[in-house]
């Protein structure tokens, strides 16, 4: 999380509260300890998070807290379904004090047994609940076990009765939703190294175990961190995962987030993927970048919080954030996330899912950086025509044949919903497997733990390259190309623009090494065994079954390892 959390020793706490989702993993001990059938998977969390503008310190008082609550509902936000009111950090102190007093610290044992019988029921939630808000917490559920400094989380110790405290906190205190995270930084190294992933992982089993245990999981909304590449990956009790590093006001860290969701995306199944908050309020993004977020978390599925002072948004950012048409995609009964559908290197990223009632949701983000006419081409979304609406405006745009036509501003997005949709003619692919390709310099066929033959040492040394021969063109001029590639290069964290969980490929077309096609092309997971199928990119071949397609690094990164291409077959 953000940097600042270094700066507060926290107390050892725990909170293992729970929906539980109906998934068909769990296993019989987890089903045994359950009462009655699972229960229904619950919407995205919507809310607001005290974090950006409490801070850990003498802010998080419950005068503040309480104003803020009240602004949630002079506002609108709460009406809106901004139901869930997150204290992030400081909240270990004691909250049952007078308003107009601030939080008291205290050493965690004797405020844990002070607290454990308050003599009335003096408890936040029983503030907030009137509202109609249900009370939510951070915490790091006992040590810090990857701090972002080497102070932060020094001297907190494990939890020695994690079940007393869960029943306290449910009970008592009455939490309605926990965010867990106990790795403040999850570094590539603490994702992909099995026993640091599995000592990662094991942190939200053992909540899971504790959350069966005591029947909680139709009570509460669990949500946690990053979840690292270890066998022991069980994800039954929770509702929420982080995906990424926190996502902070920078269009750089909304391109990291966005390629990081792409793998989760394939997925279909499990938690609703947290993209982190909504950077509204103060700071450096553009109103225009600020909807295109709010956009795409939307369509997404993702939790939708934001951590902002309430009192100082503009109208422009209420309005976007209480916009019924995109909270009522977020909400969808299907909760299906949206998928890559084609990446226009440069240009637009094009993303859709479906929805309950058959319909379709689309986000089309624009990466230029001024104001571009944008193609939206529907056989992209599977449909040769559709009657679409904008969704932030309500707008009926009307029945679209073949091509949406619109003007988009720099890093600006179209937030569109598809109905009567009319399914484009299937295409067929002709598949060509990498090992059969011509393999140059250093680049070798390796073969993953999964058996999968890829190509991969792929340098951008000017001399390692891997070349498809006799590939068939298109009479249009352009053709689409789908990749089999794995790209485990993850971000090292939301500080550093040097990696944004893609990598910048150079594509050369028939030898043309002056004019090379590029694709920006996402992680695919958090492993070099972790495969994407089906990554599409147009590329200008030329009729006939002569080209070639060369695939090498660039920017002295080297490229993803590929499996295969499939080009389409139009004649």
């Amino acid at each position: 999380m953000h940097q600042e959390f270094g700066r507060l020793q926290w107390i050892g706490i725990a909170i293992f509260v729970s929906l539980n989702i109906a998934y068909t993993n769990q296993t019989p001990t987890k089903l045994a300890a359950r009462d009655g059938p699972p229960a229904p998977r619950p919407k995205p969390v919507m809310g607001w998070n005290s974090f950006y503008p409490s801070g850990c310190g003498a802010n998080v008082n419950r005068k503040d807290l309480l104003w803020h609550a009240d602004l949630m509902d002079q506002k609108g936000f709460i009406k809106a379904g901004y139901k869930t009111f997150i204290v992030e950090c400081g909240w270990e102190r004691d909250l049952k004090i007078k308003e107009d007093y601030k939080i008291e610290r205290r050493p965690w044992k004797k405020a844990y047994w002070s607290l454990q019988l308050p003599d009335k029921a003096d408890t936040l939630a029983a503030n907030l609940n009137p509202k109609g808000l249900g009370l939510g917490l951070g915490t790091w559920g006992g040590k810090q076990i990857c701090p972002r400094t080497k102070d932060e989380g020094s001297g907190v110790k494990a939890l020695s009765n994690p079940d007393a405290y869960l029943n306290y906190l449910v009970n008592v205190r009455r939490v309605a939703y926990l965010s867990h995270r106990p790795c403040d930084w999850a570094s590539p190294a603490r994702l992909q190294n099995i026993d640091q992933a599995t000592e990662l992982n094991e942190c939200y089993i053992e909540m899971e175990n504790i959350i069966s245990r005591h029947t909680f999981q139709n009570q509460l909304f669990y949500a946690t961190g990053q979840w690292g590449a270890s066998p022991k990956d069980s994800k039954t009790e929770v509702n929420s995962q982080r995906i990424a590093d926190d996502t902070v006001d920078s269009w750089n860290s909304l391109i990291r987030t966005i390629n990081a969701l792409y793998p989760y995306s394939l997925q279909n199944q499990g938690p609703y993927n947290d993209l982190g908050w909504l950077q509204v309020g103060d700071n450096k993004l553009s109103m225009v970048e600020k909807i295109t977020q709010f956009s795409f978390w939307a369509a997404a599925k993702s939790p939708l919080i934001f951590s902002s002072d309430i009192s100082r948004l503009g109208q422009a950012e209420i309005d976007t954030l209480r916009n019924p048409g995109a909270i009522a995609i977020n909400q969808d009964d299907l909760g299906q996330t949206i998928t890559l559908k084609h990446r226009y290197s440069a240009d637009m990223d094009v993303w859709s899912g479906p929805l309950k009632d058959g319909n379709t949701v689309a986000v089309i983000i624009s990466w230029s950086n001024d104001a571009t006419t944008k193609n939206i081409r529907l056989h992209d979304l599977g449909f040769s025509s559709a009657h679409i609406f904008d969704v932030m405006t309500g707008k009926d745009l009307g029945v679209i044949n073949e091509v949406y036509t619109s003007k988009v501003q720099g890093h600006g997005s179209l937030f569109l919903k598809l109905t009567e949709t009319k399914p484009a003619p299937e295409k067929k692919f002709i598949t060509f497997p990498a090992e059969q390709a011509e393999i140059i310099g250093s680049a070798q066929i390796r073969t993953t733990s999964r058996g999968v033959k890829v190509v991969s040492n792929l340098q951008a040394d000017g001399k390692s390259a891997l070349r498809w021969n006799n590939v068939p063109g298109s009479k249009s001029g352009w053709t689409l190309v789908k990749f089999a590639y794995i790209n485990a290069e993850l971000s090292p964290g939301n500080m550093d623009d040097s990696k944004l969980n893609f990598k910048h490929t150079t594509i050369v077309i028939n030898g043309d090494y002056e004019n090379p096609s590029y694709a920006d092309m996402p992680i695919t997971g958090l492993t070099w065994d972790d495969m994407a199928e089906g990554f599409i990119v147009s590329l200008p071949l030329k009729p006939g079954n002569e080209n070639t397609i060369l695939i090498r690094g660039e920017s002295g990164q080297p490229a993803p390892e590929f499996h295969l291409l499939s080009v389409e077959q139009t004649e």
